[in-house]
């Protein structure tokens, strides 16, 4: 079991930080290239406790936004 995987996520109700929600946004955005943001640590983290978003397994780069973190961005709106 990788230190990614979570074993207990927060419901999807779950507040975050405005810097966690903020990048949670810009990564929801559509993009061609490879501009998407980098996430620090702690904003990674907390994404992940929070189960909005996922690593590839492998080693690969880049997140996936999981449901609940589409549902928390729409409920945002």
């Amino acid at each position: 079991m990788s230190d990614c995987d979570m074993t207990d996520p927060q419901p999807a109700s779950a507040s975050v930080s405005a810097s966690a929600a903020w990048a949670l946004e810009r990564l929801s955005e559509v993009r061609y290239g490879r501009d998407a943001p980098a996430l620090g640590w702690s904003v990674s983290r907390e994404l992940i406790s929070a189960g909005f978003i996922t690593f590839p397994s492998g080693g690969r780069s880049g997140v996936s936004i999981t449901a609940a973190g589409r549902a928390y961005l729409k409920s945002q709106k």
